[in-house]
């Protein structure tokens, strides 16, 4: 799974950039009532995200629970399409989608596709395994060095998606 963890980082480091550069520092998203469809889909993100940079550095996934993985990235996929789909109108009003995160997002699609595909042939023999988690042991697997950080961003992109929540709610009891 060390590929999958490798193509994760970077789609982790480009969604952090994405969130610091377009979401707050450029539009300053979650102070704009207009974005507050597009913010639900950032929180739904979070924790879609923080399962993954636990889950597949950590774990093998047997049977059942690759296929709920499989699942997972299902989810993220529509979750994208609709948050590509809200962006223009979320965004009108301050301009437009910026260039950058439009090609930013580009690319963190292209990564998502090889994500996918890289977990499908790494570990799709895993499929017609009994179902069942195991834990993958310090020094087997991924190196320690991308599994520190991938488990130490799984809380960071969970508090970034609660962060969206929280502006959801509050953008939610204004009148706009």
């Amino acid at each position: 799974m060390t590929h999958a963890c490798m193509i994760l980082f970077i789609m982790g480091v480009l969604g952090a950039t994405d969130i610091v550069v377009f979401h707050v520092a450029a539009h300053d998203l979650r102070n704009r009532p207009e974005s507050r469809a597009e913010l639900v889909t950032h929180f739904l993100r979070g924790p879609t995200y923080a399962a993954l940079f636990f889950v597949l550095p950590n774990f093998t996934l047997n049977g059942g629970w690759f296929v709920a993985l499989l699942a997972l990235l299902v989810v993220d996929a529509l979750i994208s399409v609709v948050d590509f789909w809200l962006e223009p109108e979320s965004r009108r009003t301050a301009g437009g989608l910026p260039r950058g995160e439009y090609l930013l997002h580009v690319i963190l699609a292209g990564l998502f596709g090889a994500l996918v595909a890289v977990i499908v042939l790494e570990r799709g023999g895993h499929l017609d395994a009994p179902t069942a988690i195991h834990w993958m042991p310090r020094g087997t697997g991924v190196p320690d060095l991308l599994r520190l950080a991938l488990t130490a961003m799984a809380p960071i992109v969970l508090f970034t998606g609660l962060l969206d929540l929280r502006a959801v709610l509050r953008l939610g009891s204004r009148r706009t």
